[in-house]
């Protein structure tokens, strides 16, 4: 029955957040990251990474005023063989702005307006004043660890394990991977600090970034979500097209 199993995963309220919170917590993340402690053998400290990165972060972000991009959504339900596609502009203004006008679309409507729709409508809800604090990667937020040096896209990159100080929805438990020249995030991995539905055995996730000029900006997001009755179903968000707006006034720093 496709309506019972929509309304365990696509219906309204809590019960489509599986998908949402972990997506978002990805979305939401921006590396402001300003305090760190233990050390592996052979590499700088933790603190020494992570400030670095916060000082890279902030000359980044007084170097940019807006930029545009083109996002493709893709849902895919193994189960029932359901898939759905839309593609938006998304135009984001610093501190917080975001904008999104769709483009096109096909596919499940349930899907569409269940889970896509609403993941676009709940990133805005983030960026809100009430809960932007959950978006970053802070002290106040996590626990940091330094476990090592991992190859990433052909980088050398710090890995930081983050440990959520409380269970947020907004908020990960996993790993980040820091350019050891850059000290921007190339990789982001893990699920959310909080299981988002009785639903869910298990949802995780990745997230990619690329250097666009002197910006790091996200290439593409996967996420796959076990949950009851739904099964296996899988998210893709693939970034492209972008067109940055530079801060005139801005001056990013030499690393």
């Amino acid at each position: 029955d496709m309506r019972g199993w929509e309304g365990h995963f696509f219906g309204a309220g809590p019960r489509w957040s599986p998908w949402c919170c972990a997506i978002l917590v990805t979305i939401a993340c921006i590396p402001h990251i300003c305090l760190a402690a233990d050390r592996t053998a052979g590499s700088p400290s933790a603190d020494f990474v992570v400030t670095r990165m916060m000082e890279m972060d902030q000359s980044r972000a007084a170097a940019l005023d807006q930029y545009t991009a083109r996002r493709r959504y893709f849902v895919e339900n193994s189960r029932f063989s359901q898939s759905a596609e839309v593609i938006v502009e998304a135009i984001y203004t610093t501190p917080d702005r975001r904008e999104f006008n769709t483009i096109s679309e096909s596919g499940s409507l349930t899907i569409r307006h269940r889970v896509i729709d609403k993941l676009i409508q709940a990133e805005v809800d983030a960026a809100s004043i009430e809960n932007r604090d959950q978006g970053h990667v802070t002290p106040q937020n996590y626990k940091f660890r330094l476990a090592g040096v991992e190859t990433i896209d052909g980088r050398s990159c710090f890995v930081l394990e983050l440990t959520p100080k409380s269970p947020k929805k907004y908020l990960m438990r996993g790993r980040i991977f820091v350019d050891d020249k850059e000290f921007a995030i190339v990789r982001m991995e893990g699920s959310p600090a909080k299981n988002p539905s009785i639903w869910t055995r298990k949802v995780s996730f990745v997230r990619r970034y690329e250097k666009l000029g002197i910006f790091w900006l996200p290439v593409s997001l996967d996420s796959d979500s076990d949950i009851l009755i739904a099964g296996r179903s899988a998210l893709k968000i693939e970034y492209s097209a972008y067109r940055i707006v530079p801060n005139t006034k801005g001056r990013l720093t030499a690393g």
